[in-house]
């Protein structure tokens, strides 16, 4: 992540990669929002998944950071008020046209990034398993994982458990 986020040379791009990170949306779902539909002062939203299936997702204090500043230069850019800028796509192509990215626009850039950074294999995805380890190897329950990924079965979830060798010999030496 780190190597990403010192190559990113947008201020979109940022935005992007901190809010996938965050809140461990599809990128179908990421590319379908508008800026009205983030809850900035909670820092929470409402994505509708597999199944239009809705539920809630937050944001970090960095996304929230990187939001702001790429909602900033996009009003400055396109001429808009905040209020019309919630009307407007979440994120957008950096031309003077402001078309709604598309999956297939995400992956691109989020591939370019990844070639910069020396990271290899970079997708949206990754940064769904990579939020998704990180909470699990961090405490949170599986359960609540599943509820904050969408899936309908906790089997889904195990997939994105990775049990580090580290963890196993400090659960032996806590619980033997």
């Amino acid at each position: 992540m780190e190597a990403m986020r010192s190559q990113c040379k947008r201020i979109r791009d940022r935005a992007l990669m901190e809010f996938l990170y965050s809140t461990g949306v599809r990128i179908s779902e990421a590319v379908a929002l508008n800026v009205g539909d983030i809850d900035m002062e909670h820092l929470e939203l409402i994505v509708y998944g597999k199944g239009s299936k809705e539920r809630k997702t937050y944001l970090t204090e960095s996304a929230k950071f990187y939001l702001d500043k790429y909602f900033k230069e996009r009003c400055l850019n396109e001429n808009l008020t905040y209020e019309q800028l919630k009307e407007k796509p979440l994120f957008v192509s950096s031309d003077k046209h402001h078309k709604r990215l598309t999956d297939n626009g995400v992956q691109y850039m989020l591939r370019s990034l990844g070639k910069r950074s020396g990271v290899k294999t970079v997708h949206p995805h990754r940064f769904r398993r990579t939020i998704a380890t990180d909470l699990l190897s961090r405490g949170m329950p599986i359960e609540q994982a599943k509820e904050f990924l969408g899936h309908e079965k906790i089997d889904t979830t195990l997939i994105y458990c990775t049990v580090k060798a580290e963890q196993v010999q400090a659960s032996h030496r806590k619980y033997a």
